[in-house]
C-alpha cells in the first residue's frame, strides 16, 4: 500500500532538502509532504507514465521510476501549496500498472491506485502511450536518411496498427477512469493528452520522417486525443490538450531548443528524448493551476 505524504516540514524547504528527507525516510512511497496554503484541504495524487514522471529533469526521486521533482505534478503541488501530495507516476507505466498490476522497474513498484484514497480530491493522469502501438508505428514511419519517404501514411499495415493501438489504449483508459472515480468519487481529475512532439513538418534526424508522414503522425495523435476525450467526458475528467498549442505555437521537437516543449530523437536539454522539456512541464502545470484557481475544488 502506498501511503499519502503526511503533513510536516515547511513549504520553504528546498527541493534538495526534500530529496534528502525522502532518501532517509525510504523513497518507495514517493510522497512529498507540504504545508497547507491557499488550497488547504486539497489532497493530490499524481499518476501516470513517463509523460507525467519527467525522466532526467533533475532533481530526481531516488526510487528508480525516473520521476522528477520538476515534473508538472511537482510544480502544481508547490504552486498551490496543497495539503497532501503523493506522486507515484513511473516511466514505462501501462494502464494495468495504475489499477491492477505492480510494475517492475526493475524492482516491484506497487499499483498506483494504492495512492488514491476516498478523500483524494485532486488527481492528474497521463497514460495510454504504452498501451498503444505508438512505438511500432513510429518505427515503421522513421526515415533512415534525409529525403527518404517511407510513405507509412498510405500503408494499410501501419494504419491498421495505429487504429488497433488507439482502440486498445482507449479501452484501457475506460477501465482506468472507472477505477479512479470509484476509488475517489469526489476527485477532480485532469488528464494530459497525447502528442505535441510532432507537427506537420519533419526535421531529420530529430523528427526522422518525411513531411507527409510527419503530418500523418500528427493526425494520429489527434485521433488518439479525440477518442480519449470522448471517454474522459463520460467520467467528467478534464483533458489538458497540450498538443494543439505546442504545434500551432511552434513548440514541437523541430523548434529551436529554447522554444521546445518536447525533445525529439536527440535531446538538446536535460530532458529525456521524446519527452517533455522543463518548459513543457511548466506549460502543463500552468494550465492546471489556472483552472484550479478559476474553479476551486470544493466551491460549487
Amino acid at each position: 500500500m502506498i501511503n499519502r505524504g503526511m503533513r510536516f516540514g515547511s513549504i520553504a524547504a528546498t527541493v534538495v532538502g526534500l530529496v534528502l528527507t525522502l532518501a532517509g525516510a525510504g523513497a518507495a512511497h514517493a510522497s512529498v509532504p507540504v504545508d497547507a496554503g491557499e488550497n488547504e484541504g486539497i489532497k493530490y495524487t499524481a499518476l501516470g507514465d513517463s509523460r507525467a514522471s519527467g525522466p532526467r529533469l533533475e532533481p530526481m526521486y531516488p526510487d528508480g521510476c525516473s520521476r522528477s521533482y520538476e515534473n508538472f505534478a511537482g510544480k502544481i503541488s508547490r504552486e498551490l501549496a496543497v495539503e497532501e501530495f503523493a506522486d507515484v507516476s513511473c516511466s514505462a507505466a501501462r494502464s494495468e500498472n495504475i489499477i491492477s498490476t505492480p510494475q517492475l522497474i526493475p524492482t516491484q513498484w506497487p499499483v498506483q491506485l494504492d495512492a488514491v484514497h476516498p478523500d483524494t480530491n485532486l488527481i492528474t493522469l497521463s497514460v495510454g502511450g504504452n498501451d498503444s502501438n505508438t512505438l511500432i508505428v513510429g518505427a515503421l514511419c522513421a526515415s533512415p536518411a534525409p529525403g527518404v519517404d517511407r510513405r507509412c501514411r498510405t500503408d494499410p499495415l501501419t494504419e491498421s496498427l495505429a487504429q488497433s493501438g488507439i482502440d486498445q489504449a482507449a479501452d484501457s483508459l475506460d477501465k482506468t477512469l472507472a477505477a479512479l472515480t470509484a476509488r475517489a468519487p469526489q476527485a477532480r481529475i485532469y488528464m494530459v493528452g497525447a502528442g505535441g512532439m510532432i507537427g506537420a513538418r519533419a526535421c531529420w534526424p530529430n523528427v526522422p520522417f518525411s513531411d507527409g508522414d510527419a503530418a500523418w503522425f500528427m493526425n494520429y495523435y489527434a485521433r488518439f486525443n479525440t477518442q480519449f476525450a470522448a471517454i474522459a467526458g463520460r467520467y467528467g475528467v478534464h483533458v489538458i490538450d497540450i498538443a494543439t498549442d505546442a504545434v500551432a505555437g511552434g513548440h514541437d521537437a523541430c523548434a529551436a531548443p529554447e522554444q521546445r516543449w518536447f525533445e525529439g530523437m536527440f535531446s538538446e536539454s536535460t530532458a529525456q528524448r521524446l519527452h517533455f522539456t522543463a518548459s513543457g512541464m511548466t506549460e502543463v502545470a500552468d494550465r492546471i493551476v489556472a483552472d484550479l484557481r478559476a474553479n476551486p475544488i470544493g466551491v460549487a
